[in-house]
């Protein structure tokens, strides 16, 4: 309710008298047939309480507008120190965006009962997870990815088995001996009789053949490379995080 502005109010609020009877609501016709009538007292103790509800919720007032209890109503509707998305980069007003910076304490009684130490938690880039039992509310955790395996995955084997060169290198051996002068060169010897002279000896010729490797089965060490990004996140919309001061 709006104070009373006609030139015929007083700055200081009256005594208040005697209260009669228990509360009630107005009549148009008592047992006397006479109607109820508020007075002054009662006037005035509306006007304390919209004034004090507007003072306690930040929202000043104006003589000359109208919309002092939906601004009242949409500030209360969410209490002091709870974030609230904001889809612009200008906190409205009487609210503040969660960067990590001080506030007044004076000024503001109710957010310090949350944030005692004058500084706003720094929500950027940051979302909120109700807590669990044991755990501490107001904690920043690090974002983790859950333990898990690949428990269907294999690098494949390759049995090599036996490989087999080609089939080639015919070959002989052979050495030489003669006889001169009565000596006897290598391991055989010549007719003295028929003189001085040499021979060429051939061993049995080693016909074309091969020779087996074994290779056997063997595996590969597999190095997974790395993908994504540098940390997990879901599809989202980028929001300011705001709270109202009071």
């Amino acid at each position: 309710m709006h104070l009373l502005n006609n030139g015929s109010q007083v700055e200081q609020i009256p005594a208040i008298k005697s209260r009669e009877g228990i509360g009630g609501y107005f009549s148009e016709s008592n047992d006397d047939d006479a109607p109820s009538y508020p007075g002054a007292d009662w006037f005035n103790a509306v006007i304390r309480e919209f004034q004090n509800a507007l003072a306690v919720s930040g929202v000043a007032f104006n003589p000359d507008s109208f919309n002092h209890l939906a601004a009242l109503i949409q500030i209360t509707a969410v209490p002091v120190g709870s974030p609230m998305p904001w889809f612009t980069d200008t906190a409205p007003n009487g609210h503040a965006i969660f960067k990590g910076q001080a506030f007044d304490k004076d000024a503001n009684p109710q957010l310090a009962l949350i944030f005692p130490t004058g500084v706003l938690l720094d929500l950027r880039g940051v979302g909120l997870i109700g807590k669990e039992e044991g755990e501490t509310v107001g904690v920043f955790e690090e974002g983790q990815v859950k333990e898990h395996g690949h428990p269907n995955s294999e690098v494949s084997t390759t049995n090599l088995g036996t490989k087999r060169s080609t089939s080639n290198g015919r070959h002989r051996h052979y050495s030489r001996g003669g006889y001169q002068g009565g000596y006897t060169s290598s391991y055989h010897n010549a007719d003295a009789a028929g003189g001085s002279h040499s021979n060429v000896l051939y061993s049995s010729e080693a016909p074309d053949h091969f020779h087996d490797t074994y290779i056997g089965a063997h595996g590969h060490a597999l190095q997974v490379a790395l993908f994504g990004m540098v940390k997990n996140t879901i599809d989202h919309y980028k929001v300011n995080w705001i709270t109202r001061m009071a």
